[in-house]
């Protein structure tokens, strides 16, 4: 261990609880057998669906599933395949539901943290729960709502801002890389012009009605319904992001057909953790800054700005609009448009890690504790450390300690999950349920000095990630995209901004006055992933800090593709867990009996060193398996047989829980960079 502690980075406002609803998950029965029937897998569900905390979760989540297994157990259900399918599934749930923390439904909420001399514990079953339209259901409502001429006489529609006249068409995003195309006909060349503004549904059919009077009005009724249909127009139905429920100014009749709901939880809980705590989170935060593989930000985003230099020279300010079209200006960064990463060289970080796992691996350890020479070392060969660091970000954490004396004496460790691109971007969508998470935003600090936090307001790509993106207005100033929103003072839209380059960085600015902008999006979905994100969106959230550090979880780079990487220990904290990949091809196929492939993958685990508790993971999830355990077994079997490869972590100790009375929890605090 160090004796200097290194901490670029102090904690900011209040801290965010995540935790499991339930501490005990529903006892099981044991594991049918392969070749079970229907009754068999009949008498396994009946028991855990009797749990009926854990049925009504479910139930939430996902009604197919409730309806399914209501059906296998009234008997209308024979086929035993389909009674083993929804067996694995409700087991997938059993073990999600009370040892992950990830806010979900019915199964884990959310509650405040703080920091003091001492910790103190208080989890009560007063959970509150928060319910809102199904994104999904909501949508589907509105559409069949917005093609009824009369009801939406009043209602007002304006164009939607991301909407672009290119070659006498005129596209508009829709989901990814992709996007509806329309020509540009006289028709709706005056509905652009007529509709640049919000103006009443009404209105602009008497528009169409006054310039083509020989058209049919219920041919142009069905234009206007087309064109909110493909989202060229927004109407005032679909309430901005920044109201957190979309329900609440809709009309009656909109709502009048009962629409699913989804539920959040806060939770009936009093958590203070002891300062140490928050002094490790702080020194994590910073070793993972310096460990950024990207210390000068990505490659796309460096050749982006080469690329502005190189056109438009320092000192030139481009409008938002012509520079992000691939005709008029440079388009977006690589990768924006079509997910895809180039080929790109072995770097001696990648060598240096490379070494650093294989060494491990011969010498059979799980575990590498990281020292301050190691962190230089890496950092140097990443590039040289950056001047500029990331302004702010979120760091979430399991806190490990087997009890609360055990906690107050030091006598813990912290595991990180994740690292969010920004403040308020885990804890956003849960602003409206706890308010004091918000506080003190405009005081973040920024990349430039004397650039203004504004707030990115958005609609997601899919319908389904509506409500991830909903988060109150929390800053003075919003930049709107996408959005039904009468543009003002304190509204900004795309054509209000202009790009310019300064010292190497892209900035944006309002075009009307010069005053540099930079955007918080307060929303946790993955911009990478970018089916779920509008590109343009993804282009403003991320170009302001495009030239700091990208800071994310521990990045093994090239040594990613290795069968096995260990945890890595820098004092109290695990900046990443042991980690195997098991390939499907290593063990028998689909047509081999459980207990020969349940032998070749113990006699894998027994080469590899993997032990019986680990987590398997998908992307941001991971569901925890005993690797003893029959149905645990047949789970991943499942996920092999549909995926080539299973991601298994170590699992935290049994008593990792222990000060929180055994709840499965994580901790999230944003940072920000001392100054």
């Amino acid at each position: 261990m160090t004796r200097t502690r290194i901490r670029l980075y102090r904690r900011v406002g209040t801290g965010m609880l995540r935790a499991a609803v339930s501490p005990t998950a529903p006892a099981l029965p044991q594991w049918p057998r392969p070749g079970a029937s229907t009754e068999q897998w009949r008498a396994w569900l009946a028991p855990v669906w009797a749990d009926e905390s854990f049925r009504q979760a479910i139930t939430s989540a996902s009604p197919n599933l409730a309806d399914q297994v209501a059906a296998i157990l009234d008997g209308r259900v024979a086929n035993p395949r389909r009674a083993r399918r929804a067996a694995l599934s409700v087991a997938r749930y059993v073990l999600r539901y009370a040892r992950r923390s990830t806010p979900f439904g019915l199964f884990a909420g959310v509650g405040l943290v703080e920091f003091g001399e001492k910790s103190l514990v208080r989890v009560g079953d007063a959970h509150e729960v928060v319910v809102r339209p199904d994104p999904a259901a909501l949508d589907a409502a509105i559409s069949t709502y917005e093609t009824c001429g009369e009801p939406m006489a009043d209602v007002e529609v304006c164009v939607n801002n991301l909407a672009r006249v290119r070659d006498g068409r005129v596209h508009v995003p829709a989901e990814g890389a992709s996007e509806f195309s329309l020509a540009l006909t006289p028709a709706l060349s005056l509905v652009l012009e007529a509709a640049g503004s919000p103006i009443p549904y009404a209105a602009l059919l008497g528009k169409l009605a006054a310039e083509f009077p020989q058209t049919d009005p219920r041919r142009q009724q069905a234009m206007v319904a087309e064109l909110l249909r493909t989202r060229l127009l927004r109407s005032a139905l679909r309430a901005a992001a920044t109201v957190t429920d979309p329900a609440d100014a809709l009309p009656r009749a909109v709502l009048a057909t009962g629409i699913r709901v989804a539920a959040d939880v806060r939770l009936d809980a009093a958590v203070r953790l002891p300062e140490p705590v928050g002094v490790e989170m702080e020194t994590a935060a910073t070793v993972l800054a310096r460990l950024s593989p990207c210390p000068a930000g990505t490659a796309a985003w460096r050749r982006y700005a080469e690329r502005f230099a190189d056109r438009y020279g320092q000192g030139v300010e481009v409008a938002l609009e012509q520079l992000t079209d691939p005709v008029t200006g440079l388009g977006l960064p690589d990768g924006f448009g079509v997910l895809s990463q180039p080929p790109r060289p072995m770097s001696r970080r990648d060598r240096l890690l490379l070494e650093m796992a294989g060494t491990a691996a011969v010498e059979g350890r799980r575990t590498v504790n990281v020292s301050e020479a190691v962190i230089e070392e890496l950092q140097a060969a990443a590039g040289a450390p950056n001047p500029v660091l990331a302004p702010h970000f979120e760091l979430c954490a399991q806190v490990q300690a087997r009890s609360l004396p055990a906690l107050d004496k030091g006598d813990f460790r912290l595991r990180i999950h994740t690292v969010s691109r920004s403040a308020g971007t885990m804890t956003g969508r849960f602003w409206h349920l706890l308010p004091d998470l918000a506080a003190g935003y405009g005081a973040l600090p920024n990349v430039a000095p004397g650039a203004e936090l504004a707030q990115l307001s958005f609609h997601p790509s899919r319908v389904e990630a509506d409500l991830l993106t909903r988060a109150p207005q929390v800053l003075p100033r919003l930049v709107s995209v996408g959005e039904f929103r009468a543009a003002g003072e304190k509204t900004l839209l795309p054509s209000d901004l202009v790009v310019g380059l300064s010292g190497g960085h892209l900035y944006l600015a309002v075009a009307a006055t010069g005053q540099r902008v930079e955007l918080l999006a307060p929303t946790a979905i993955n911009f990478v992933w970018n089916h779920f994100t509008p590109p343009l969106v993804r282009f403003l959230a991320e170009i302001s800090r495009a030239a700091t550090p990208q800071v994310t979880w521990f990045d093994w780079g090239a040594a990613w593709t290795l069968p096995f990487t260990p945890a890595l220990h820098y004092r109290r904290s695990i900046l990443a867990a042991a980690r195997w990949q098991l390939r499907a091809r290593w063990l028998p196929g689909r047509t081999a009996r459980l207990q020969e492939w349940a032998e070749q993958l113990h006699a894998w685990r027994n080469r590899a060193g993997v032990p019986d508790r680990v987590l398997l993971a998908v992307d941001d999830q991971q569901l925890p398996l005993d690797l003893t355990r029959a149905m645990d077994m047949e789970l991943l079997r499942a996920h092999l047989g549909g995926s080539p490869v299973a991601t298994l972590h170590e699992a935290p100790p049994p008593d990792a829980d222990g000060w929180i009375s055994g709840r499965a929890h994580s901790i999230v605090v944003s940072v920000e960079a001392r100054r």
